[in-house]
């Protein structure tokens, strides 16, 4: 019986360590195991989720995986969660965004600190509006950013407005033809109150709003025409430009005017202008960024490499040696666009330096899963201090994920 206890003991110790090794390590905000994004959206949008968690203390984890690992997409979001820690100890305030493209499916995973900001049906909105329409027509990273950005734009602009009190009123058991009738009657003054009262409402409602928008609008497209900002966050600003002025067409004598429908399209234009307007602070910090890192950074890279491939002398990982080789080949490429640069060009080259140190960090991730029978030691892990995290923590060790959020699949 001993050794039978023994035995089942050590069966279900190894069953427990096997589960605890099914999630990668974190890699900072953006995981993008499956490698849906560009090294350049990588490091933009990880600075974003870096700022964001400076400036409201929620942890936003991206994460695309190869595949689910014969889990659930829901339980394998929750798992990563509570696998890397993912929020404030103490606040649950963390977030999963993930993404399946093999199994076609994607989880915004909320924990509980946080679910008042991020309503379940807010988070549909956000996968319906932002996410969904990507996946389903191939833009991948397009969906990856949107919906990342636009989970940071709720929870940045939630003014969640207290819904009116019901007040439950309690009548005797007295029964009767005219109660019934008394209160349909009552019922039928209260639907069309409320009809007039929400019209009235949404047409208040655009006719305060539409300027205050219109004005953020007019700076947003005054910074935009800063040189640092991409053509594309120019063109998606510009798209908007017809839609509110269609709005703003709509004078308070108007007749005819769908006021709830119109106000539907005030809020989504608000929506998007957020996100753009997110997105052009970030080009511009990451300009900053490339210009004041980019020197130091390119000094590192050699003896990154240098030390990469010392470390991995003996291994026998083909894929590590072919990511070291590309790192390689990709640093004697920035090596000859080093001379003469100007802003623009720091850029460009701060991307390229990035994926030289992705290359190399993805090496020694590589050998290490090649190895993975040595799990003690944490020293080879691929340094995370670049993408935005402190320490190999990485996260605040929350938890809070107990299923709420969303659900989509294309």
């Amino acid at each position: 019986m001993q050794k039978l206890f023994l035995t089942v003991t050590l069966l279900l110790s190894g069953a427990s360590i096997t589960h605890a090794q099914q999630y990668p390590k974190a890699t900072g905000y953006v995981n993008d195991f499956a490698q849906l994004l560009s090294s350049e959206q990588r490091i933009e949008l990880n600075d974003a989720l870096a700022s964001f968690e400076k400036e409201t203390s929620i942890e936003i984890a991206v994460v695309t995986v190869p595949w689910l690992n014969n889990q659930s997409v829901d339980e394998y979001a929750k798992g990563i969660g509570k696998e890397w820690g993912v929020g404030k100890s103490g606040q649950n305030n963390g977030i999963v965004f993930l993404i399946a493209p093999k199994e076609r499916k994607m989880r915004i995973e909320v924990a509980s600190g946080i679910r008042s900001m991020l309503t379940d049906s807010r988070a549909d909105q956000i996968r319906d509006l932002a996410v969904l329409p990507h996946f389903k027509s191939g833009n991948m990273a397009q969906g990856v950013l949107g919906g990342a950005h636009a989970i940071m734009n709720a929870l940045n602009t939630t003014s969640e407005q207290p819904s009116p009190a019901s007040s439950e009123q309690s009548y005797d058991s007295t029964t009767g033809l005219w109660i019934g009738v008394g209160v349909a009657v009552v019922v039928l003054i209260l639907i069309v109150a409320l009809v007039v009262t929400n019209r009235f409402e949404n047409r208040r409602y655009i006719l305060e709003k539409r300027g205050v928008i219109t004005n953020r609008f007019s700076q947003a497209l005054e910074t935009a025409k800063n040189p640092e900002i991409k053509e594309k966050t120019r063109t998606d600003l510009n798209g908007l430009a017809e839609r509110l002025s269609s709005i703003n067409e709509v004078t308070p004598k108007s007749r005819g005017v769908a006021w709830s429908k119109l106000r539907e399209e005030l809020e989504s234009v608000n929506f998007l202008l957020g996100s753009a307007e997110r997105k052009i602070k970030q080009e511009i910090a990451f300009a900053k960024k490339a210009r004041e890192e980019g020197p130091e950074l390119f000094n590192r890279i050699p003896g990154m490499i240098e030390e990469a491939e010392g470390r991995l002398a003996n291994s026998t990982s083909a894929k590590a040696a072919q990511h070291l080789k590309d790192a390689r080949a990709k640093y004697d490429q920035a090596r000859t666009q080093y001379s003469g640069l100007s802003t623009t060009d720091w850029i460009i080259l701060y991307v390229l330096l990035s994926e030289i140190e992705s290359s190399v960090n993805r090496a020694a991730a590589t050998n290490h899963q090649a190895e993975s029978s040595d799990h003690s030691s944490h020293s080879d892990q691929p340094s995370n201090s670049s993408l935005g995290f402190g320490d190999a923590s990485g996260f605040g060790g929350g938890g809070g994920f107990d299923g709420g959020g969303s659900l989509g699949s294309w």
